[in-house]
């Protein structure tokens, strides 16, 4: 029996441990709940916003600025255009890995590889060579290899024209090579304006002779060919990027050819027809080259030098019935070149110093024939040192910055030698990850253009003449602002934004009327100018994400001094529906009727219609194709309408485009690789030509 007892006692002991793990085991998978780890895909700070873009974004954006639109960044905001502006308005400079990066580039480079996007203002990295507003993409690295990309855009309807563009990547180790080809045309047959314009013409008695001259289109016709072929290498290594482009571009308008009534009221003229017609033809190779050397001992070496050399050919005819025929022809050849070399330090907690020289050249030669005969030669050069320091305490961020620039401007025997400081100044504070707060002043000056410089009297109508002025000298800025970011989670997302800028010393065009006409000057100095605007932005999202609704609504005010002496204000929105199905996309946006001025330098107040578009996308790891249906509910051609008043001389300009008007957009990428992953995406892009020298 006692050995019974025993067996069964050491049966039970053996079988417990086996019995208490089940039971463990049991209660283990009981109290074990589901747990969901989501990441950030947004956060700012005292430096920077970061934002991570989502896999059915990237697969739904065919570029840089399509991805723009679908992450909604609450600092940004982007246009049918294209172009990339903060939600006051100003111009952000992209950057792709650090390297400067054209729209061409954003169009061309490869989506599924963006791994996040950056937002800087006024940055302390000097790779970001001391822009005021920065995008910069960071990209998935690779080892070797390469991938194809074909784009491929039409209009259909009212604005027929179409766009193809293509891109190859080679990468071998530290060095990548790109290869792009672009080509554009488009042709119109409803291009021009109406034109109602006021003359108050003073007589040899005293007298004011009033009357109003209606220029109204019957026919038009104009087409536009541009063709682009560039080639970059980069290199790219823990201490050195060095990136080397050259481009090649054509860009013709062979004929922009109008017709159609004047008339007069009161009848001091007879009424008429007239005919115009306009042929330009440019072209420009450029050089643009970025190196930086990270040095011993934390500094570190920017240069940046570029060159352009740009050929203009310009003629036009205007033939009013009864008034003699109006010949011009232009033709320019201009050589730019440029240069700044930045050199950085960094101090650790004591922060960074970045100094720096840059340098600018610029040679129009402009040979006038027809209403004015003439070579003008112009010249503008400009040397600038400054240096900006930037510090960050706990999550404060602080930058300052001063320099001098010295300018040289010759017209002709003409010589001016003007200087003037510049001066920045950037405040921003990260509450947490959340919240961020940050201010903005900036003063500068910056040299006219050789365009108005001319002395020439340039015949445009038989009533009106236009000349440059050679004694402008730079104009001065101040410019303020002040954003808000509250990033509270990943489904939503709030700005608001103030800003005003201030010209001093401003040029503008004014009118000088005799009994003959009325003549456009260009005077320096002349009335005030200023233009403020304020506003907000927000971003929510819903259904995991696939449903967004983005909307900013804002003010503009506007004053213009004399010879204008107008205020104007106009209250702008936007707002967008977008929702992911699948491979599919589909998007709704409405944009106001606003209101703009069209500079600085003249009283014209733009009033544009507003728009609206339904959007529908697919892509798949390949392909992505889109059609938006932009403005079903309108059908007539005209666009903006242009309005100024002065003393002598008023304009109501009627545009007539069709951009207003009903029409399709179709486009389509392509894009394949191959071999790993190469190391960085920097694909070659447009660069800016040189400006004619001209006279607008």
């Amino acid at each position: 029996m006692a050995k019974i007892i025993t067996s069964i006692i050491l049966s039970a002991v053996a079988i417990l441990p086996v019995y208490a793990q089940e039971q463990a085991d049991t209660l283990k998978t009981q109290e074990l709940n589901e747990v969901v780890v989501q990441a950030t895909m947004q956060r700012t700070g005292a430096q920077k916003s970061t934002y991570i873009p989502t896999s059915k974004q990237k697969n739904a954006s065919q570029s840089g600025v399509d991805l723009l639109n679908h992450m909604a960044i609450p600092q940004l905001k982007t246009s049918l255009g294209n172009e990339i502006e903060t939600n006051s308005g100003k111009k952000v400079a992209v950057f792709i890995d650090y390297i400067p990066a054209s729209q061409n580039e954003l169009t061309a480079m490869r989506m599924s590889d963006v791994k996040r996007v950056e937002y800087y203002e006024y940055p302390s990295d000097p790779r970001l060579q001391g822009n005021a507003y920065v995008v910069n993409f960071i990209m998935t690295q690779y080892e070797y290899g390469g991938y194809v990309k074909g784009f491929g855009h039409t209009n259909l309807i009212s604005l027929w024209s179409e766009q193809l563009l293509g891109n190859v990547r080679l990468q071998y180790k530290k060095m990548t090579y790109d290869l792009m080809g672009y080509g554009f045309n488009t042709n119109s047959t409803h291009n021009g304006s109406e034109l109602t314009e006021t003359y108050r013409l003073p007589q040899t008695d005293g007298s004011i002779k009033e009357f109003n001259r209606f220029s109204n289109l019957s026919s038009s016709k104009q087409n536009n060919q541009q063709y682009l072929i560039a080639f970059k290498a980069t290199y790219n290594s823990d201490k050195v990027q060095a990136s080397s482009q050259i481009n090649a571009s054509i860009n013709n308008t062979p004929n922009a050819d109008r017709s159609g009534s004047v008339t007069y009221t009161p009848a001091t003229y007879p009424s008429s027809s007239y005919a115009s017609t306009l042929d330009t033809r440019a072209k420009y190779i450029a050089y643009n080259g970025y190196y930086f050397f990270a040095l011993p001992k934390n500094n570190s070496l920017t240069f940046t030098p570029s060159y352009v050399y740009s050929h203009t050919d310009q003629n036009s005819s205007y033939l009013e019935t009864g008034f003699s025929e109006i010949l011009n022809g232009a033709v320019d050849n201009t050589n730019q070149l440029k240069g700044d070399l930045k050199f950085n330090h960094d101090f650790g907690k004591y922060g960074n110093l970045l100094s720096f020289i840059r340098g600018s050249y610029e040679y129009n030669r402009t040979r006038y024939t027809g209403s004015a005969t003439s070579f003008d030669k112009a010249k503008s050069t400009r040397i600038g040192v400054g240096a900006t320091y930037n510090v960050t305490i706990g999550n404060f961020y602080g930058m300052t910055g001063f320099g001098w620039d010295w300018d040289r401007l010759q017209f002709g025997d003409m010589v001016d030698k003007p200087s003037s400081p510049w001066f920045d100044l950037s405040l921003q504070y990260g509450f947490n990850d959340k919240h961020s707060i940050s201010t903005t002043f900036h003063y500068s000056s910056w040299s006219p253009s050789a365009n108005y410089k001319s002395e020439n009297i340039i015949q445009s109508t038989p009533l009106l003449r236009y000349t440059g002025n050679p004694n402008l000298v730079p104009s001065k800025s101040y410019d303020f602002e002040v954003n808000y970011t509250w990033l509270p989670n990943n489904n939503y997302s709030f700005s608001a934004f103030g800003w005003a800028w201030i010209v001093g010393d401003r040029y503008a065009y004014d009118y000088e009327a005799n009994a003959d006409g009325v003549l456009r000057t260009i005077k320096q100095p002349i009335g005030s100018y200023a233009q403020g605007k304020y506003g907000i932005n927000g971003t929510a999202r819903f259904l995991n994400r696939t449903l967004v609704f983005t909307a900013q609504v804002g003010q503009v005010l506007n004053h213009n001094g004399k010879p204008y002496n107008v205020n104007h204000s106009y209250i702008d929105w936007y707002a967008r529906v977008r929702y992911y199905l699948g491979n599919w996309n589909f998007t709704f946006t409405y944009i106001s009727n606003n209101g703009s001025a069209d500079g600085f330098m003249n009283g014209i107040w733009n009033r544009s219609k507003s728009d609206w578009y339904l959007t529908f996308g697919w892509s798949n790891s390949d392909w992505n194709v889109r059609a938006d249906f932009i403005n079903f509910t309108r059908w007539n051609w005209r666009n903006d309408r242009q309005e100024m008043h002065s003393q002598y001389y008023d304009t109501n300009e009627q545009l007539i485009n069709g951009r207003s008007r009903a029409f399709i957009q179709l486009s389509a990428t392509y894009t394949f690789g191959f071999g790993k992953k190469v190391s960085r995406d920097n694909e070659p892009g447009t660069s800016t030509s040189a400006s004619s020298g001209i006279l607008k």
